[in-house]
């Protein structure tokens, strides 16, 4: 590793795949390091499982408020913040209202849509020679699925898609720079706005119209946190799955003696899961803003300071997890920061990782491997672990 300074905005390392090697140096030389930002006021690194964990865990010392990216780009509508952009206690109230419609047992009754939309996706790909997985299968899953949640029509989906590609990076194949996301975001507005007005008019169990009929105290949600809402479970909601399901293929690639395991015992794939969970870390970041002066590691941290913890970091570091640069399928305990930590844990946790065991066991049950026929094509992005393009063969275990 060289001695040069770490820059986490430069993004090479993250689309190279290599930006462990920069995580580790931080963790075990820089703990809280301190990174310049172009056309912003720079920002603390917290890298160590603890620090995250601990960062996440305060929200009177480290609020949401001033933004959960780092470079601030709140999703908003007409001045009413979104979920990602509230402290407890506000924050419960808000979150329950979807929290009570993605919940364990709402999520369970979705498993035989959900095995029919991957039987459907494999039909279409398997023993086809070489597909890109990603366009294939792994971003079209969470896509109807969330589509379906929120009450989006099937033929919407790949509308969403766009948006959703558009908003969650600035990569050159999917944004032409901030002017795109702003333009999707705008895009999404409108279209959910249609839709709300569809619903109030003619109710369904979507959570569309759930939304459009919630309250707080009485009060009817505001077009802001509606607008926000929409924008938030359409785009996290996507992304989780996609990556997750991605990123564990290429992680079964370079380890495949857990495809083997997963045959054998197939009531362990769930906790192979975590494992991809903590390997692929989807969100590879999340920030903060410190309220008062604090000192983490002997450096001080001021009022207004930008905290931004790195899951990714967190999730591969030695004080934490045994052989933490080994994908080990059976890990147990895996206590991972792979959906966050605290207050604004991933809502949709849940859901991406129904969707990800029934994937492999449908994989498992029909007899099918996934082998990777190239390297995957990553995302230029130091928020979302993605991979735009994964070419693969889905095949019969015997052809």
């Amino acid at each position: 590793m060289s001695d040069a300074p770490v820059d986490l905005m430069d993004l090479a390392a993250f689309e190279r795949g290599t930006d462990g090697e920069l995580f580790a140096t931080l963790r075990d030389r820089d703990p809280l390091h301190w990174n310049d930002e172009p056309d912003g006021p720079g920002f603390w690194s917290a890298t160590r499982y603890e620090d995250v964990k601990a960062v996440a865990s305060d929200p009177e010392l480290f609020t949401v408020v001033d933004g959960t990216q780092i470079q601030s780009r709140r999703a908003e509508g007409e001045g009413a913040r979104s979920i990602h952009h509230v402290d407890p206690p506000e924050h419960g109230p808000l979150r329950k209202i979807a929290a009570a419609h993605i919940r364990p047992t709402r999520i369970r009754d979705l498993e035989p849509d959900i095995v029919s939309v991957i039987d459907q996706l494999l039909d279409e790909t398997q023993d086809r020679g070489s597909v890109d997985f990603v366009d294939s299968i792994a971003a079209k899953l969470p896509l109807v699925m969330i589509g379906r949640l929120l009450g989006a029509p099937l033929e919407d989906c790949p509308h969403l898609l766009r948006w959703t590609n558009q908003m969650a990076s600035e990569d050159p194949d999917y944004s032409e720079g901030p002017e795109t996301a702003v333009k999707a975001r705008d895009e999404v507005f409108d279209y959910f706005r249609a839709l709300e007005d569809q619903r109030r008019a003619h109710p369904t169990g979507d959570l569309v119209s759930v939304l459009a009929a919630a309250e707080i105290d009485g009060v009817p949600l505001s077009r802001g946190y509606l607008d926000a809402y929409y924008l938030i479970v359409m785009v996290a909601g996507n992304e989780t799955t996609r990556n997750l399901l991605t990123g564990g293929v290429a992680a079964l690639a370079e380890n495949p003696q857990w495809w083997d395991y997963m045959r054998e015992n197939p009531d362990q794939i769930r906790v192979v899961v975590e494992e991809m969970v903590r390997w692929v870390t989807p969100v590879i970041s999340m920030r903060r803003t410190a309220t008062r002066e604090t000192e983490m590691h002997g450096r001080l941290i001021k009022p207004g300071d930008k905290v931004v913890m790195w899951f990714a970091s967190a999730n591969r570091d030695e004080r934490a997890f045994e052989r933490p640069d080994q994908f080990i399928g059976d890990r147990f305990p895996n206590e991972h920061l792979g959906f966050g930590w605290g207050a604004h844990g991933c809502l949709g946790a849940n859901l991406a990782r129904l969707e990800a065991r029934l994937f492999f066991e449908r994989i498992i049950q029909r007899g099918l491997t996934i082998d990777v026929d190239a390297a995957p094509s990553r995302l230029r992005s130091n928020f979302f672990r993605g991979v735009k393009r994964l070419p693969t063969t889905i095949r019969s275990v015997d052809a």
